[in-house]
């Protein structure tokens, strides 16, 4: 449980002429781990992919082109395919398919190389439609040049300008779009002259189409046609969803079989072959060797050869042996927030059993409330029922752990939604009444809260508590790291990297309890030589630097002190909701009540998304940064089967 799933080397050595047979073995079998093969030489090279491997390849490709244009999502199917009976009319339906999109595809590239067109027509006509004149009327002269485009700045000191150098042209303003736009008649010698003064007022050219015709119609036509245009497209969109409802169970059951048809064809460029045999370098789990032994003795005979290989004589690195999870199934959602960080190796602690404990208990400190919890508890619970995919549904799970901690904190701090359920301010004394049965017997219940989290008493409690929580959670790291180290290099290193650091907070705790006089005067000095030895170790495991380290166990058990503070920001806001809406807005009456239900709606609801996001943030953070530097590498490879979890088919 706190070691990865325990693997064997094996070699597989074969007839040739056996190979797809072994490979449909292997593929059935779904617990084998193939090593590529990389070194040739002489005798031995890389296996050649089957014939079937080119063909497979290219209609998976084709079939993903179409998924992707079509937008077919992977969804959870009841319903599971024949593979026979698909690969039978797969062809006809493909070609019906690729067809249908073809025709929908070529139609939607011209509609919108339209529409673009169109849009470019309505830029350039719009500012030209606010002048009388026909497009055709700004080109085809000689000796005329004519301009047209956006100016800057006051128009009557342009135009001013311009008849300072002649009086030969004609002149239009419009306002547009919080500028002005301009057309120019001027005479083709003048136009150097005419493009200076432009130049001043930050002139931009308009573009005039080639067209002809008044340009409020043609405007007024394209519009209309923009109009027809984006309504097929619509159209299209809808054949689309349509095509996407007929064929997403066939498109996703024939990606699955042509993933496997080509997964099959391809391995056995990962084998190494000579002229009549192959050979496979794999791993296998030690709980299925023997069944893959038997399977393979009992299909081949004597034709394949399998063998368990010594890890130690063939003097493989740890680096290289893939991992396996090997948890209960109540811990294979923590496995999600490992990965997330990393695989641990194969000979290192696999911890997530042991954030199992602590990654809902830490969010359970933080966020504390019945309210919060009940929430969290029926999301994670709907989740769970909906959520089919499988990188999803384990966060799913992990939110129901996260809010039976959380109820559990909330029963112990004696709060719903920031309201006191015990105590002198409960919520069931202001709704039942103080004389009532039902409020006398919470006020006057005194085992709950165990601490009042905004109260000024327990506020240091709290800090330093979760500060020994946090001097609990780092040495667990130190004497997991021991162990590991032990593993790795011995018991000498082991002591001296890791044991050290205990014996310096040993040390220094012996130091601190003589000062606050809990233990003799003489703990001060016993303190100080444990903790100089501490640091002796230290530094005859890690070397000099190690003293640079030692602020590090000071700030990282101060860092836990965040689960009593973002729990206490937490429960500060739903206060304040809770105070603004009773003590300011239900006495009013009226109206003031209906406002007041809609601010504890959205209060709370606020502070139920906050109260997902900040104390999961955190409480991860304190298990990879403060929990998993004190003995965690990681770094390992996923153990990866080579076979197929079917979704869509079956085989009969």
């Amino acid at each position: 449980m706190l070691k990865p799933k325990k693997v064997s080397m094996a070699l597989l050595l074969g007839n040739k002429k056996l190979l797809d047979q072994a490979v449909e073995t292997l593929h059935d079998l779904n617990c084998v781990h193939i090593v590529d093969f990389t070194e040739e030489t002489d005798f031995l090279s890389i296996g050649r992919p089957t014939e079937v491997a080119s063909d497979a390849s290219n209609k998976l490709i084709k079939l993903r082109s179409l998924s992707n244009f079509l937008g077919i999502k992977q969804k959870y199917s009841d319903n599971p395919l024949n593979e026979k009976s698909l690969l039978n009319e797969f062809d006809a339906k493909m070609d019906e398919l690729d067809s249908a999109v073809s025709k929908l595809l070529e139609r939607r590239n011209v509609l919108e190389n339209e529409i673009k067109n169109i849009e470019i027509h309505i830029h350039d006509l719009q500012p030209l439609s606010l002048f009388p004149l026909n497009i055709e009327m700004y080109s085809g002269y000689k000796s005329v040049s004519v301009r047209a485009g956006y100016i800057q700045g006051d128009h009557v000191d342009i135009e001013t300008e311009i008849k300072n150098v002649t009086t030969k042209c004609d002149i239009s303003f419009c306002a547009y779009n919080k500028t002005n736009v301009i057309t120019l008649f001027s005479p083709v010698e003048l136009t150097n002259a005419i493009s200076e003064i432009l130049e001043r007022y930050n002139f931009s050219e308009i573009h005039i189409p080639e067209l002809t015709g008044d340009p409020e119609k043609l405007l007024a036509g394209f519009n209309n046609r923009k109009e027809d245009i984006q309504s097929e497209l619509e159209s299209l969109e809808n054949a689309i969803s349509e095509l996407q409802t007929r064929y997403s169970e066939f498109i996703l059951a024939s990606d699955e079989i042509l993933s496997i048809i080509t997964q099959k064809a391809e391995v056995p460029l990962r084998f190494a072959t000579s002229e009549n045999t192959f050979i496979i370098d794999c791993w296998i789990p030690d709980d299925q060797f023997d069944n893959v032994a038997q399977v393979i003795k009992d299909r081949f005979n004597t034709s394949i050869f399998i063998t368990k290989l010594d890890i130690e004589k063939e003097e493989i690195k740890t680096e290289n042996i893939p991992v396996e999870y090997d948890n209960p199934e109540l811990v294979k959602p923590l496995e999600t927030i490992m990965d997330l960080y990393s695989r641990p190796m194969y000979k290192e602690i696999d911890p997530s059993t042991i954030i199992f404990i602590t990654f809902p208990l830490f969010y359970g400190i933080m966020l504390g409330d019945i309210g919060y919890a009940l929430v969290l508890l029926t999301l994670g619970m709907i989740g769970k029922a909906k959520i089919r995919s499988e990188g999803l549904k384990p966060l799913a799970t992990l939110l129901i752990y996260c809010s039976i901690s959380t109820l559990i904190f909330g029963i112990l701090f004696a709060e719903i939604f920031g309201f006191h359920l015990f105590g002198p301010h409960t919520v069931v004394l202001e709704l039942f009444g103080e004389h009532s049965a039902l409020g006398e017997m919470f006020s006057n219940f005194h085992a709950l809260p165990i601490l009042e989290r905004l109260g000024r008493e327990d506020i240091p409690i709290l800090l330093i508590a979760t500060a020994l929580i946090g001097v609990l959670h780092l040495n667990m790291g130190f004497l997991l790291g021991f162990r590991n180290e032990v593993v790795s290099h011995g018991v000498k290193v082991a002591v001296l990297e890791k044991i050290s650091w205990i014996v310096l907070q040993l040390g220094i705790a012996l130091a601190v309890l003589s000062a606050f006089e809990y233990i003799p005067v003489v703990g001060k000095t016993v303190g100080a030589v444990v903790a100089l030895l501490g640091v002796v170790m230290l530094i005859a495991g890690e070397g000099g630097a190690a003293i640079l380290e030692l602020p590090s166990i000071l700030s990282n058990t101060l860092s836990y002190t965040r689960l009593a503070a973002v729990g206490l920001s937490s429960v500060g806001i739903a206060f304040a909701v809770n105070e603004i809406v009773t003590g300011m807005l239900f006495p009013k009456g009226g109206l003031f009540i209906l406002l007041g239900i809609i601010v504890l709606l959205v209060g709370h609801t606020i502070n139920t998304v906050l109260g997902v996001v900040a104390p999961g943030l955190h409480a991860l953070r304190l298990q990879y940064v403060e929990f998993f530097t004190k003995f965690y590498h990681g770094g390992g490879r996923k153990f990866d089967p080579f076979g197929y979890t079917r979704k869509y088919t079956e085989e009969k």
